[in-house]
C-alpha cells in the first residue's frame, strides 16, 4: 500500500486526479484547506492524501495500454465502480487469448517401475475441462480455491498493517495545521462564515459578530440559512432589536463629560440650538472648564449667536448662587472639562464641580467614532465613577467603520442619545435611532447610491 498527495482547487477535482492517477480502489485518508493559495492566482485549494494498492494501479494500467485513446478517455471518466467491472473483464478477455503453453520436452514413457500417473497435454489443469472427472475436479477446484483465499487474506493482512502505520503516524502528527473557517471558535457554522466575514469587516468585534450569527443559527432552519437574502433581513432586525437608545431630553440639567478631543462642546452647542430652534425651548449654557485656554471665551461667543444665558462656574460654591436663577429655564446644559479620569483626583474634582441636583438630570459620555474600540471601552469604564446615563459619538463623517458603535453599546450597560455627523450646526446633528445604527453598520444607504449611480 502506497501513499501519495494531491493538491487541486476542489474536491471534486481532486477525486478525478486519485480516480485517474491511482485507480478505482484508491483510499482518501484525509482532506484539509490550503490557505497560501493554489496557482498564480492565490487561490484557495485543497489537499487530498490517497493509499492506493500498487497490484491494482499496474492492472489500471495494463487495461489503459490496450485501450485506443478515444476509449481511454472515456474509461477515465466513468465511476469508480464501473472502471473496476471493464478492468475485471478486459483481463479475462486477456487471458482467454494467450495460447496454451507446450512443454519444452517430451513427457516421459511409462514402464513398469515408474508410479502410474495420467499425463496431460498443458502444464497445468483447466478446472473447467469436461475431460476431467467429477472427484478430481472439486478436489483441483477446491485447491484452487483455498491457494487463492490465502493470496487475498495475505494481501489484505499486508495492506491493514500498511494502513495501521499510515493511521499511527498521522494521529502523532500535530492538527493545528487544520485551520478552521472564520467563526467557528464562535459557533458559526461553515454554511454561515461569509455572513459572520461580513459583519466583522463593518468593524463588529469576533465575539459580537459570531453572538449575531449564532442567534440567527438558533432562529432560522438549515434551508432559510441557505437564503443570503433572509439572513441578512433576520441579522438587520436583530441588530434593530438589541440596540438602545434614549429619547431623554425632559431633563432640566443636561450635563456633558468625555475625554479630550471628543466633541463635547460642538456637541453641546448643536443639542442647545436644535431646542431653541426646532423645539423653542428656554435654555442655558454653563461651563465649567477651567483647564482649557479660551474654552470660557468660546462658549459665551455661541451663547451670544444662540442668545441665551451664560454663566461660568469655577467651584461648588457658585452652584448656590446660580441655581435660584435657573427654574424659569426648560433645559441647563454645562460643560465639563475634558479629562481622561486616570486618578481619584479627576474623579473627585468632576464630582464637586457638579451641579447639587439630583433629579432632572441626565449625564452624556461624548466620544467619537473615530477611536478604537478598546479606547473607547476603557474610557466608558474610566467615567464610570462619576455615573454616565447615555453616549453621544461624534465624527461618524469622519469614520471608515461604525461598528465601534454597537461594539460598545453591548460590551457597555448605557443607551444611545444622539450622532454628530459632521461640523455644521445645528444641522449635522441628529438623535440615535436603531435604524441609523444599523444603516451605519450594514451601509444599505450608501449601497443603494452606488446602485443607482451605476
Amino acid at each position: 500500500m502506497q501513499v501519495k498527495k494531491f493538491e487541486a482547487r476542489s474536491m471534486k477535482e481532486a477525486l478525478e486526479m486519485i480516480k485517474t492517477q491511482l485507480g478505482p480502489d484508491a483510499i482518501i485518508l484525509s482532506a484539509k484547506e490550503i490557505t497560501k493559495g493554489f496557482g498564480l492566482g492565490g487561490e484557495k485549494s485543497i489537499e487530498v492524501t490517497a493509499a492506493y494498492s500498487e497490484t491494482i494501479l499496474r492492472k489500471k494500467q495494463f487495461v489503459e495500454s490496450k485501450m485506443p485513446d478515444m476509449h481511454k478517455e472515456k474509461f477515465q471518466r466513468i465511476p469508480a465502480k464501473d472502471q473496476k467491472e471493464v478492468m475485471r473483464k478486459m483481463i479475462e478477455s486477456q487471458l482467454a487469448k494467450m495460447p496454451a503453453a507446450t512443454p519444452a520436452t517430451p513427457p516421459p514413457k511409462l514402464t513398469s517401475k515408474t508410479t502410474p500417473y495420467r499425463l496431460t497435454e498443458k502444464r497445468y489443469i483447466e478446472i473447467d475441462d469436461d475431460h476431467i472427472g467429477g472427484q478430481e475436479k472439486t478436489a483441483v477446484t477446491q485447491v484452487a480455491k483455498k491457494a487463492w483465499n490465502d493470496m487475498e487474506v495475505t494481501s489484505l493482512k499486508q495492506e491493514i498493517e500498511t494502513l495501521k502505520q499510515v493511521m499511527s503516524q498521522f494521529k502523532t502528527m500535530p492538527q493545528s495545521f487544520v485551520q478552521a473557517h472564520p467563526g467557528a471558535d464562535y459557533g458559526v457554522h461553515y454554511q454561515m462564515s461569509a455572513h459572520y466575514q461580513k459583519l466583522t469587516s463593518c468593524g463588529l468585534l469576533p465575539e459580537v459578530a459570531g453572538n449575531v450569527v449564532s442567534q440567527c443559527q438558533k432562529q432560522l432552519s438549515a434551508q432559510q440559512q441557505g437564503n443570503k437574502a433572509t439572513v441578512e433581513s433576520w441579522m438587520a432586525k436583530y441588530i434593530l432589536d438589541t440596540t438602545p437608545v434614549t429619547s431623554g431630553q425632559g431633563e432640566q440639567f443636561h450635563l456633558f463629560m468625555g475625554p479630550s478631543g471628543s466633541g463635547k462642546t460642538s456637541a453641546l452647542i448643536k443639542l442647545a440650538s436644535d431646542m431653541i430652534l426646532n423645539q423653542k425651548k428656554r435654555v442655558a449654557i454653563i461651563s465649567t472648564d477651567s483647564t482649557k485656554v479660551g474654552a470660557a471665551e468660546q462658549m459665551k461667543i455661541f451663547a451670544q449667536i444662540l442668545n441665551v444665558p451664560f454663566l461660568s462656574v469655577r467651584s461648588q460654591q457658585d452652584w448656590s448662587h446660580v441655581i435660584p436663577h435657573l427654574e424659569q429655564l426648560d433645559h441647563v446644559l454645562v460643560d465639563f472639562s475634558g479629562l481622561n479620569m486616570r486618578n481619584q483626583e479627576e474623579v473627585n474634582y468632576v464630582k464637586r464641580i457638579g451641579p447639587p441636583v439630583f433629579h432632572s438630570l441626565r449625564t452624556h459620555l461624548v466620544l467619537s467614532a473615530t477611536a478604537k474600540d478598546a479606547d473607547l471601552l476603557e474610557c466608558a469604564k474610566r467615567y464610570e465613577a462619576v455615573g454616565f446615563d447615555d453616549v453621544i459619538f461624534n465624527d461618524l463623517d469622519e469614520a471608515a467603520q461604525h461598528g465601534n458603535i454597537y461594539n460598545f453599546i453591548r460590551k457597555v450597560n448605557t443607551e444611545l442619545f444622539a450622532f454628530g455627523i459632521g461640523p455644521k450646526v445645528p444641522e449635522d446633528f441628529e438623535y440615535a435611532t436603531p435604524e441609523r445604527v444599523v444603516d451605519l453598520l450594514l451601509k444599505i444607504t450608501q449601497n443603494r447610491k452606488q446602485e443607482v449611480s451605476l
